[in-house]
C-alpha cells in the first residue's frame, strides 16, 4: 500500500496569527519582532513585506527602510502555541497520526483512510478548508509517499494551496527546484557553497556519484543525494502520550554567544525545575530546542540517568544537548527546554552525585521564595554566568 502523508503549512504563522486576532492587518504589509531590543530581528514576514524585501532575520529598522509603511507586532510566543494546538487538534480528527513540527506546520499520515475519508488530495483539500473556516487561517498542504516531498511541496505551492506528487514521480518533482530547498541542503549550506560546485538544482546532487557527494559534503553527502531522489523513510512520529512539560524564551536581541545563551537555558532550567517539584514530579528525558534566526530549527534529546526535578541536575543534562543542538554559526532568537515521560510521586533520592545535594538546596530555596518573595535568593551562575572549568 502507497503511503499518503500530509504535511500541512500555514506560512508565516505569527504573522497569520496575528491578522486572526486583528483583521485589520489582512492585506497590509506586516512584520512580527521582539520588543525591546534596537538591534531586534524580524521573526517573520507577511507576503506584501516579502514583495518589498523584507525578510526574517533582517534587523528591524532597516526592514522598516526597505517598507516604511510596515505595521510592526511584537512576539508572543503563548499565543501561537495556543493557535498551534487549535490546528494539530483540528487536524487530529483525521489520523492519530499528527506530528507537529515547528509552529503551524504538521505531518499527517493518512496511509489506509481512504474509506473515511477519500482520496488523500481531497482529505487534504478537506482540511484546508476546515482550517479557514474554523480558525480563519491559510495553509498550504504537500501531498506525497513521504515527509519529505510532502515538505517541498508545501512549500513550492505558497502562500495558500494544494500540490499533490503522484506516487513515483518524486525525483521528477524535486529536479528543477533550487537545492536548499531540501532540509538536508539548508543544513550545510554554511559549510559548502553549493554555487561553487556548480549545483543549483535538485537535479544536479542526483548526477553525482556516492564518492563525488562525500567528498563534497562529507557524512551528509549520501543523505542528501537520496532526499535529491526523493527518497525518505522516516515515518510520522506523534508526539508521546506520556505528560510533558515546557519552558521556552524568544529574545530581545538574537545572539549567538554562548554565555549569554546558557545563562537564558539555565534560567529555562530553573523555572521547569521550580514547576516540576511543584507538581511533584520528575523528568525522565530532556529535549533542547533552538530557532536561529533564519527560521531553521536545531534539537537534541536525550534520557536521564535518573528521574531529576533540581535546576542543577537540568542544567547539567540539558547543557550538552544545547551544545549539540547550537552546531551552526547563526544567531539564535528562541530556546525551549521540553522535560519528557514525567514521572510523579515520591522517588528515593541518591546518596551520591550532584542529585544528592542539588534537590535539598533547590527545595530549600522554593521555601525561602514562598515565605520572602521569588527575590529573595537566586542562583549565582543565572547572573553571572556558567562557571567553566579551568
Amino acid at each position: 500500500m502507497e503511503r499518503s502523508v500530509l504535511c500541512i503549512d500555514v506560512p508565516a504563522f505569527p504573522v497569520a496569527v496575528a491578522r486572526v486576532v486583528e483583521p485589520g492587518l489582512r492585506g497590509r504589509p506586516v512584520m512580527v519582532a521582539p520588543e525591546g531590543s534596537a538591534r531586534a530581528l524580524v521573526v517573520a514576514a507577511s507576503d506584501e513585506a516579502l514583495r518589498e524585501g523584507v525578510r526574517p532575520g533582517m534587523l528591524v529598522a532597516a526592514a522598516a527602510r526597505r517598507c516604511p509603511g510596515i505595521i510592526l507586532r511584537p512576539t508572543d510566543e503563548a499565543l501561537y502555541r495556543r493557535a498551534a494546538a487549535a490546528v494539530y487538534g483540528l487536524l487530529g480528527g483525521y489520523t492519530p497520526l499528527v506530528e507537529p513540527s515547528s509552529l503551524g506546520r504538521a505531518y499527517l499520515d493518512l496511509t489506509g483512510t481512504g474509506r473515511l475519508f477519500g482520496y488523500a488530495p481531497d482529505a487534504a483539500a478537506r482540511i484546508r478548508r476546515e482550517i479557514a473556516d474554523r480558525l480563519r487561517l491559510k495553509a498550504t498542504v504537500g501531498v506525497a509517499v513521504n515527509k519529505l516531498v510532502s515538505r517541498v511541496a508545501a512549500r513550492v505551492i505558497r502562500p495558500d494551496g494544494l500540490y499533490d506528487v503522484f506516487p513515483g514521480s518524486e525525483a521528477v518533482f524535486l529536479a528543477p527546484l533550487p537545492v536548499l530547498l531540501l532540509p538536508g541542503a539548508t543544513m550545510v549550506s554554511k559549510e559548502v557553497r553549493f554555487a561553487d560546485l556548480g549545483i543549483a538544482r535538485v537535479g544536479d546532487l542526483v548526477g553525482l556519484t556516492p564518492a563525488q557527494a562525500r567528498l563534497a559534503f562529507g557524512q551528509s553527502g549520501e543523505r542528501l543525494r537520496r532526499q535529491a531522489q526523493g527518497l525518505d523513510e522516516t515515518p510520522v512520529r506523534p508526539p508521546s502520550l506520556q505528560p510533558s512539560l515546557d519552558e521556552g524564551e524568544t529574545l530581545a536581541e538574537p545572539t549567538n554567544a554562548a554565555a549569554d545563551l546558557e545563562r537564558v537555558l539555565f534560567a529555562l532550567c530553573e523555572r521547569a525545575g521550580e514547576r516540576l517539584r511543584r507538581a511533584r514530579a520528575a523528568a525522565c528525558r530532556l529535549r533542547v530546542s533552538l530557532r536561529h534566526v533564519d527560521d531553521v530549527v536545531a534539537h537534541d534529546e536525550a534520557a536521564l540517568s535518573s528521574p531529576a526535578a533540581a535546576d542543577l541536575v537540568l542544567f547539567l543534562a540539558a547543557a550538552p544537548l544545547f551544545a549539540r543542538a547550537r552546531a551552526r554559526r547563526v544567531a539564535v532568537r528562541w530556546i525551549e527546554l521540553r522535560c519528557l515521560e514525567l514521572v510523579r510521586g515520591e522517588r528515593q533520592m541518591g546518596l551520591f552525585g550532584p542529585a544528592a545535594r542539588a534537590e535539598p538546596l533547590s527545595e530549600a530555596m522554593d521555601r525561602l521564595r514562598g515565605r520572602f518573595g521569588r527575590d529573595a535568593v537566586a542562583w549565582g551562575r543565572r547572573r553571572f554566568g556558567v562557571r567553566r572549568k579551568a
